[in-house]
């Protein structure tokens, strides 16, 4: 009877690690598609055509539905599920909260930083630098991600970092339209990428010497370059970005 009944208990565990297994699959494929723009904003999602596509049930489906909604990345639209849109009509929003969060998170990373949370910080520093050298928009996203999570973990303030957390999710998509916007400007690309990884060094340096003020200075002046850039390819000529400021 011993037998049977761990036998039994085997038998769901498998179950249970498969089904999370699937679940994560179904997660990275869904957050990819919408983070490269291939799932477009306001779309409804198919449950059954995604089951069908990942060759899984539905279980793991909605599994993965609820972590991408916590994100932000997808809503709930009555009984439908959609991706989340972005209207320009929030952008100064999305940047006053970018920026004050990323001030902030800044601040308490240089004032707490541990030198374990340096090392990683230094590691996605790097990590970022290989990725931008291989010209993988998705990959170098995902690898910018990374190095503000691990300054955000240095900075030791949960409730702040969930909120900062999110806006960096958000950003994700919105990077992705600058890439999308400048697939025929190599060159403007490789500029922006030289001056991420200019920032990105030196906020590093100021972390490192627990340098307050100007991790602050850095991290304005970071978010003020992603924030020119896509008011750039999002509002277009200067003309039209000048009657549509993002800060007014």
């Amino acid at each position: 009877m011993g037998n049977a009944q761990a036998s039994k208990r085997n038998a769901r565990d498998k179950s249970r690690d498969a089904s999370l297994r699937n679940a994560d699959r179904v997660y990275d494929d869904l957050r990819s598609q919408i983070l490269t723009l291939r799932l477009d904003p306001g779309a409804a999602l198919d449950e059954s055509r995604i089951v069908q596509e990942m060759g899984t049930s539905r279980t793991p489906v909605r599994e993965a539905v609820i972590r991408l909604v916590s994100e932000g990345l997808l809503r709930r639209d009555g009984r439908q599920i959609r991706v989340s849109s972005f209207e320009v009509s929030q952008l100064r929003a999305f940047f006053e909260g970018m920026t004050l969060m990323s001030r902030a998170i800044h601040r308490m990373a240089a004032a707490r930083r541990s030198p374990g949370q340096l090392k990683v910080i230094h590691d996605k520093l790097v990590a970022f630098e290989k990725e931008a050298a291989q010209r993988d928009e998705v990959r170098i996203s995902e690898a910018n991600l990374a190095f503000h999570k691990a300054i955000a973990e240095a900075a030791d303030s949960l409730f702040i970092q969930r909120a900062y957390q999110d806006l960096l999710v958000e950003s994700l998509r919105l990077a992705r339209q600058c890439f999308a916007a400048d697939e025929d400007q190599e060159s403007a690309q490789r500029e922006h990428l030289a001056r991420i990884i200019v920032d990105h060094k030196e906020i590093y340096k100021a972390i490192e010497r627990r340098d307050v003020e100007d991790a602050d200075r850095l991290a304005s002046r970071h978010s003020l370059l992603f924030r020119e850039r896509l008011s750039r390819q999002i509002l277009g000529p200067s003309a039209q970005a000048a009657s549509m400021s993002l800060t007014d």
